[in-house]
């Protein structure tokens, strides 16, 4: 990491020591950051190998637009990294986002963002690194989105959490209600929505861990819940940028962080599909649901390249035991000629119970065929051993006390 300077011109709004940045962006960026920042190296010369090689590990930012922008990004997320990484763009490519989700810390800022703005985005990066890592070392976020509407998107993403929450504590894992303009996850559970999209859209460089706690809503079962309230004009709030930093401090501040998606096409949505652990597309098992859900698995596979295809979940499925007319799932699977990874049955009742008292099913009703479904499906999903790892270290910590 490049030693920290005093800068010469200090923000107002920040009075922070802003360390040397070396900058793959446009001659009149490069003069406003010099004005604000002792020492910053002009890389527009240089090639994307020579300035990953050179400054791969410590402080960049990047412009998009700039030749070999595209090339160095990617060579950092393979090669190096470590690297603290900012990147100007106003739309960035869906690969890219996945790109810079390997690498130790970086923030989007938009094309407008001013030198202060990248200094002192540049000097959260830095501290970033440089404190003990007492949070998760790495975190597994997964995607709900329906295929149809109604098709029971908010309900799994709720019991997806929750389930998670029993098996690997309280504290661990953070629902997110990306349904920004009426999204249910609040009142289902009658949590408050505390996300200010207003602040957020405005700065999204200046969300950190500690605003991120003031945004949360926590459930006496251990989920922290993040939504935002029901307001018509939230989407237009909503920029890439924002959306993409609310993510990036969520999965830094909890091992499992659950989205709750809208279905219509948002213009963060294929950056944040592309860019999870985990993309869930929720179905129902009639003929249209099931073709419109392969159309959207088809589409999400292409975001999401080198093999890490979208899970296929038919909701709502009949009790097994219970007489129903309809075909099965092999004989679905070969309609749609795709793998349904995942059948979660209904339960009308139960599910209607908890929502009208503010609860997850399972704390209304722990057998019900639904949760155990649920259950099924997040280990499923989880990575090999990060369950079983968390329940370690949640018996350690109940040894000590």
């Amino acid at each position: 990491m490049h030693a920290a300077v005093q800068i010469q011109k200090t923000p107002a709004s920040s009075g922070r020591t802003v360390p040397a940045i070396a900058a793959l962006a446009s001659p009149g960026r490069i003069e406003a950051l010099k004005a604000v920042c002792a020492d910053v190296q002009d890389l527009s010369q240089k090639t994307a190998p020579d300035i990953a090689q050179r400054h791969g590990g410590g402080l960049l930012l990047i412009e998009q637009g700039q030749p070999g922008w595209d090339q160095l990004l990617l060579m950092l997320a393979v090669e190096h990294p470590a690297t603290a990484l900012i990147v100007i763009s106003d739309h960035l490519p869906a690969h890219m986002v996945r790109a810079l989700m390997k690498l130790e810390a970086w923030d989007v800022l938009s094309m407008s963002a001013s030198a202060d703005d990248v200094m002192d985005t540049a000097a959260r990066l830095s501290d970033a690194r440089a404190e003990p890592k007492g949070g998760p070392s790495n975190s597994a976020c997964w995607a709900f989105r329906g295929a149809v509407g109604g098709a029971g998107v908010s309900t799994l993403a709720i019991e997806s959490a929750f389930a998670l929450a029993r098996m690997v504590g309280p504290g661990q894992v953070c629902l997110v209600d990306l349904n920004l303009a009426d999204g249910m996850t609040a009142s289902f559970l009658e949590a408050i929505p505390k996300l200010d999209l207003h602040a957020l859209s405005a700065a999204p460089e200046r969300l950190d861990a500690r605003l991120l706690a003031a945004w949360c809503w926590q459930h006496e079962d251990g989920v922290s819940i993040i939504a935002s309230p029901r307001n018509p004009e939230a989407d237009a709030l909503a920029s890439e940028p924002a959306i993409l930093r609310l993510l990036d401090i969520a999965c830094a501040s909890f091992p499992y962080v659950i989205l709750d998606m809208p279905r219509h096409m948002m213009p963060w949505t294929k950056p944040v599909m592309a860019a999870v652990d985990e993309a869930v597309i929720i179905s129902e098992l009639t003929v249209p649901s099931l073709h419109a859900a392969a159309d959207m698995c088809r589409d999400i596979d292409v975001l999401r390249g080198n093999g890490n295809r979208a899970r296929l979940v038919l909701n709502r499925m009949f009790k097994k035991k219970q007489f129903r007319t309809g075909f099965p799932v092999d004989t679905a699977e070969k309609a749609i000629e795709r793998k349904i990874d995942v059948t979660v049955t209904s339960d009308w009742d139960a599910a209607r119970t908890a929502v009208n008292l503010g609860k997850p099913i399972a704390d209304v009703k722990p057998k019900s065929p639904l949760v155990l479904d649920v259950d099924q499906m997040v280990r499923l999903l989880a990575p090999d051993g990060m369950i079983e790892n968390s329940q370690s270290r949640k018996s350690a910590r109940k040894a000590k006390a």
